[in-house]
This record gives structure tokens, C-alpha cells and sequence, in this order.
């Protein structure tokens, strides 16, 4: 955890489910505790932590124990209806007081990992607290019984399920699935490419050394940020409306683009 947190990501995910032995799981969720506590509230880092998920929904004992000053984030696994995440925001509404922790400071990302939940991804987006939804690429393609690469074609359409549906709601565009083969660099250069392409904000890693491969894949080309300062300063020079520079027309989409790349340049919370 320590290593994870100097790793450089933009979000680091403190992981209680897979990764975690069913008799290990107490003593791991006392152990994530701890190290947000260390982390303490003015750590200027996004931690979040994945619950487990049992029978009756997400795991509020793990909640709870990880509700502590230094924590940003819940991934919520397996998600399936809106109810078990507005149950969860509820939970933390009280957990947070409990705390001293900032009202609604935690954020929620649900992770779609079935047909049921990608084609519920639009009401799932407008739940509680939630800031973005995760793809989980794996599960994903068990529970469709698909074979095929976790950036392979049955997975399209769920993929851009997400998109459609965290635009709609207003909340900020998804986090793509990981990338499993540790040695397939240019694998995992070409699935962020893919997810980048299709409207995704970033995709989660499973070590340190894949950070730098997405981070570069989801970072705005030079290219694409001297034409984006270009039109900014075009509209800045001229106003705002349609208008044209080299003999492009200039109007509010592609304004509002090029502020997103720019953002995107500047900051991991573009």
C-alpha cells in the first residue's frame, strides 16, 4: 500500500475484495484503515478503497472501518441496482459525521461488471454520490459467457454504455477495466488508446510500471494542445460564437473541447 501510494497514479485503490483471502479480510480492512489514518486528511492524495460485496450488497462493515479522514473514494464492485448504492451514500452520510470528515467528501464509483448493470448504467450514474463509473472488463465477459481480450469487440457496447450514460447524468466520464498481462506493454498501449477513443477518462492499472504507459495514452498530444491554445485564443481575441480559423469553423463544441484538453494537460481532475 505504501509503494501504491508513492506510485505516481492520479488515484490509488486500496483493494479489499479479490485480491484479499475470505480469512484474511478482517485483519486487511483494519490494516487499510490504518494507513489512511496516516494518511490523515491534508495528504493531497486520491485514495479510495474497493469494499467487498456480500449477499444482502456492498459490505458496510468495511464501510465503516474505512471511513476515516485520508479516504476520497468507495469502489463499489458488482453493482446492480441504484438502491444498494443509495444505501451506501446513506450510511456515509452518518459515517462522515462520525468521522469529522467534510459532508459528502467521499465519492462513489460503481463497477459494472455485468449485462444487468451496463444496461441499468444510466440510472446507476444518477445515484448518491456517485463521481464515475468503473468498467470491469473481466467479469464483464464471464457473466456474458463472450470470449476474447478484455479490449475485444463484446465489449463495445457496454463500453460505450458507460459513456453515453455518464454523460447523460452529468458525472464525470468512466474509468476503463485493467489491462491483466504485466509484459504486454504495447497490449495495454493499445487498450487505453481504445478506451481514450471511446470517451473514457482513464483506466485503472494493477502495478506501478503500467502508470506511465496510460498516463501517456490519455494526455492530449502536442499537437492537439497547440491547436486547443490556438482556438482559446482565437475566441479570447474575438469573442465567443461561431467563427472560423483557418478556415475551420470555430462554434461552442469545439471551444468547449479544447478547454477540456487544455484541462486535461494541466490537471488529473479535468
Amino acid at each position: 500500500m505504501q509503494k501504491a501510494l508513492t506510485a505516481g497514479a492520479d488515484a490509488v485503490v486500496l483493494d479489499l475484495e479479490d485480491s484479499v483471502a475470505p480469512p484474511d479480510k478482517v485483519s486487511a480492512r483494519g490494516e487499510v484503515a490504518r494507513v489512511l489514518a496516516s494518511i490523515g486528511p491534508t495528504g493531497g492524495r486520491e485514495v479510495h478503497v474497493r469494499i467487498n460485496r456480500g449477499p444482502g450488497g456492498p459490505d458496510l462493515d468495511d464501510l465503516a472501518a474505512v471511513t476515516v479522514p485520508g479516504l476520497t473514494g468507495i469502489r463499489l464492485p458488482k453493482v446492480d441496482s441504484w438502491e444498494e448504492i443509495r444505501a451506501v451514500a446513506a450510511a456515509l452520510d452518518v459515517l462522515e459525521r462520525s468521522a469529522g470528515m467534510a459532508p459528502g467528501g467521499v465519492l462513489l464509483y460503481p463497477s459494472i461488471e455485468t449485462a444487468a448493470a451496463a444496461l441499468a448504467a444510466a440510472e446507476l450514474a444518477a445515484a448518491p454520490r456517485v463521481a464515475r463509473l468503473v468498467f470491469g472488463a473481466t467479469d464483464f465477459l464471464a457473466d456474458i459467457s463472450a470470449p476474447g481480450a478484455v479490449d475485444g469487440p463484446a465489449t463495445v457496447v457496454a463500453r460505450g454504455t458507460l459513456v453515453l450514460a455518464s454523460r447523460a447524468a452529468g458525472i464525470g466520464a468512466p474509468i476503463d477495466a485493467v489491462h491483466p498481462a504485466l509484459d504486454d506493454e504495447e497490449g495495454l498501449r493499445r487498450g487505453a488508446q481504445f478506451a481514450r477513443e471511446l470517451g473514457f477518462f482513464g483506466k485503472s492499472v494493477i502495478h506501478p510500471r503500467q502508470i506511465a504507459v496510460v498516463h501517456q495514452a490519455f494526455a492530449p498530444s502536442a499537437d492537439q494542445l497547440v491547436e486547443a491554445r490556438r482556438v482559446l485564443a482565437h475566441v479570447e481575441a474575438h469573442g465567443e460564437g461561431a467563427t472560423t480559423l483557418d478556415g475551420k469553423m470555430i462554434d461552442a463544441a469545439v471551444v468547449a473541447r479544447a478547454r477540456r484538453l487544455v484541462a486535461m494537460a494541466e490537471g488529473p481532475d479535468a
